[in-house]
């Protein structure tokens, strides 16, 4: 009798296997179908001389997207970095890329321009592009990585890749210090159009 029923036993206990085991596979691909289908971006930055200086990685996460930056070749100290409202990046001054990114949510809408103004002035309004300032240490090299809350690589007006593009630009020197001689802090140094 329990000979009859051992084929029986390793049959049910084969298609359970075959079971876990094909459960395991598709939640493997599932996750793997995820994480490609992740919204991404990227750019190749380039200083004044058109030499590549750095690049970044733009991904799409639930809290916003995450950016990681590496540069090369830059002066040693600390560098104001934000992202600019239009694609394009002609140098020598990268003017072309416009001014800091940074769409108005509803709250802002319904505020009046002036008292937007002052409130950028005083320091209290952030724009929604603009990134810690990255260090540069004495071999020219740095990295930072930060999460911009208020943007996406999605579609909208906060998308970074919204019809028109954006930039991300690396300017002299931060808090009024230049890491160049002769040269203003605010200067934009090097420009990376971002593409998906």
């Amino acid at each position: 009798m329990k000979s009859h029923n051992f084929p029986s036993r390793l049959t049910a206990k084969f298609a359970a296997l075959l079971s876990c085991t094909t459960m395991t596979m598709i939640a493997t691909t599932t996750v793997a179908i995820a994480q490609t289908t992740q919204p991404k971006a990227s750019s190749r930055i380039f200083n004044i001389k058109g030499e590549l200086v750095g690049t970044a990685t733009f991904i799409q996460t639930p809290v916003g997207v995450k950016v990681d930056l590496k540069v090369q070749n830059l002066a040693q100290g600390e560098h104001m970095v934000h992202l600019h409202e239009k694609g394009k990046c002609d140098a020598p001054k990268f003017q072309t890329s416009g001014d800091h990114f940074d769409p108005k949510d509803v709250d802002d809408d319904e505020e009046d321009s002036t008292h937007l103004h002052h409130k950028h002035e005083a320091g209290k309004h952030k724009p929604a592009g603009d990134l810690p300032n990255i260090i540069v240490k004495q071999d020219g090299n740095g990295s930072l990585t930060a999460i911009l809350p208020k943007l996406t690589l999605g579609s909208g007006k906060n998308s970074l890749l919204k019809h028109g593009g954006t930039s991300i630009i690396i300017h002299a020197g931060a808090n009024g210090k230049s890491t160049i001689p002769n040269v203003d802090y605010k200067t934009r140094i090097a420009c990376g159009i971002i593409k998906p």
